[in-house]
């Protein structure tokens, strides 16, 4: 069998445009992931003062040494704000559509203070639904117990139990943190 030598050079140009993009799509990459790096944690710190105007500034606890001690898996970043106004927890959990992340403040009473949605997969109806002002801001002020009074969104159910996981992973959380950091 004899190998065409168009089909060998075909080959050979085609190898060679694909290492070339490839190098050039690496080298962008180097390039611009740490400005993107630098712009998420800008937001994620913006958010992080919203829902805590307050804090002098926010530090950012061992999570290791916690998640060894117990702290819950689905809790991935704890922060404290420096003047012991609250902490801060990011947490994932699962829902309808697939995992949603949200940043959750908890006061040193123990309440809710807020939570901002930093992604989720929802289907975006049921989304809406959950996480409009008046069904979200029903969280807000609230402790352990009081949160779960709160209904779920009929038609939304699972996005709405998710919700409130969410919460009862920030106040499990800021438990767990309270009796560790203190003690």
């Amino acid at each position: 069998m004899k190998i065409r030598k168009d089909v060998v050079v075909s080959i050979l140009v085609l190898t060679f445009i694909c290492f070339f993009v490839s190098g050039v799509l690496a080298g962008l990459n180097n390039i611009t992931y740490p400005v993107i790096a630098r712009g998420a944690a800008q937001r994620t710190y913006e958010a992080r003062k919203a829902i805590i105007p307050s804090a002098d500034y926010f530090e950012q606890l061992d999570i290791a040494n916690l998640r060894i001690s117990g702290l819950p898996e689905s809790i991935s970043e704890v922060y404290r704000a420096a003047n012991d106004t609250g902490y801060i927890f990011t947490i994932s959990v699962r829902g309808f559509g697939g995992n949603m992340t949200l940043l959750c403040g908890v006061d040193m009473d123990g309440r809710i203070i807020k939570a901002i949605v930093l992604s989720h997969s929802e289907t975006i109806s049921f989304f809406n639904r959950v996480f409009n002002e008046r069904h979200r801001d029903l969280y807000w002020g609230r402790n352990k117990n009081e949160i779960e009074n709160i209904d779920a969104v009929s038609g939304a159910t699972i996005t709405s139990n998710a919700l409130r996981n969410i919460m009862r992973y920030a106040l499990t959380g800021f438990e767990f943190v309270r009796g560790n950091v203190y003690e």
